[in-house]
Formats: C-alpha cells, sequence, structure tokens
C-alpha cells in the first residue's frame, strides 16, 4: 500500500508519460463539507485498447516489461476501503482519464501531504511535457503550469536553481493560500 496519495498521483503521471503524453492534467477536488476527494489524471497519449481497458484494474496485468501492474489496482483499493471507486475513461489514440473518489473524512483514507513535491518531481523531471495542476479545496482554487517554468515564460533551464526555487516557492504559497497544509495532523476519532 502507498503511504500517501500523492504517490498515487505520481504514478499515474509515470504510466500517462510512459504512453508518450505530452500534456498531463492532474486536478483534485476536496469539498470537505460534503465529505468528497476527487483526483483526477488525464493526458493525451496512447489511450488503451478496449482489451487493456478491460485488464487495466486487474494487479496481475501491465503492458510495461514489469511483471504486475498495481499502481491502478492499489488505488482501486485505496478508493473502495474509503467509500469511493476509481472510473477510466480511455481512448486508442486520445489519451486516459482516471477519476478516484474518497469519502474525505474517512479513518481509513491515506493522506494527501506530498503534492508540491509530486509536482515538482514531475515538472522537473519531464520538461518537454505540460503539466496542469489544480487544487480546489472548498471555495479556494490554485491553479499551476509547468512550461511557466520549463519555457513558456523564459525562466531559463529547468534545473536551475532559480527555476526550482520559483516553483518550489509558487506550490507552496498556492497551497498554503488555498488551506492545504504539508503535513497535518490526522484527526483521532472521538478527538477534536
Amino acid at each position: 500500500m502507498m503511504e500517501d496519495l500523492s504517490l498515487h498521483i505520481l504514478d499515474l503521471a509515470e504510466n500517462a508519460l510512459n504512453a508518450g503524453a505530452t500534456r498531463i492534467g492532474i486536478a483534485i477536488t476536496e469539498n470537505i463539507p460534503g465529505d468528497r476527494l476527487t483526483i483526477r489524471v488525464s493526458d493525451n497519449g496512447r489511450g488503451m485498447s478496449a482489451p487493456d481497458r478491460r485488464r487495466a484494474l486487474d494487479p496481475f496485468f501491465t503492458t510495461q516489461k514489469k511483471r504486475t501492474g498495481l499502481g491502478l489496482s492499489l488505488l482501486t483499493q485505496a478508493a473502495r476501503q474509503c467509500g469511493g471507486d476509481v472510473a477510466l475513461v480511455t481512448t486508442p489514440g486520445r489519451g486516459t482519464r482516471v477519476t478516484a473518489r474518497f469519502l474525505h473524512a474517512h479513518i481509513d483514507r491515506q493522506p494527501l501531504t506530498k503534492m508540491a513535491e509530486t509536482i515538482m518531481i514531475l515538472v522537473l523531471g519531464n520538461p518537454e511535457v505540460v503539466f496542469r495542476y489544480r487544487h480546489r479545496r472548498n471555495d479556494r482554487v490554485f491553479t499551476l503550469t509547468s512550461d511557466r517554468f520549463t519555457g513558456g515564460r523564459g525562466l531559463g533551464i529547468p534545473d536551475h536553481p532559480r527555476v526550482i526555487g520559483a516553483l518550489q516557492q509558487t506550490l507552496r504559497a498556492g497551497l498554503a493560500r488555498i488551506g492545504v497544509q504539508p503535513n497535518p495532523k490526522k484527526k483521532v476519532a472521538g478527538r477534536r
């Protein structure tokens, strides 16, 4: 089991990269009053055939050279144990969209605390790909598009310290502005 939902997001994005995606969207919606957490990762990669789509959630199926495809099956297990589920929509030659839904306050829901680090890894490790990250928490929204840091605004080489620092500061400030704490303490049942 993965320890943080951001690792599932990283896995989904890596799958998209392996499928040849040049654009990857990551959208998180936290509706705390409605007790809902939705994670959506979409891409413009090669998509899946109908037979591959039917087997995609099977932990022993993969299109890669590894022997198992645990990523989607682990995400599905994590969502289902928290009153949610996973939906997969894919079109050959056009891309894939994975949507995972959770009960936000479920006691067994994994935390979502490492999004800044996850986005930094993806953006700095894949400067040729455009990542669009949107995080909504109740009525507040933070949006980041990677090409601002990897070429679109001329900040320079993606691994330059100035670019790394600007990306890190933008992520931290943007997430803090919408109320996402880097390592919130998990509520214990019966305590306030």
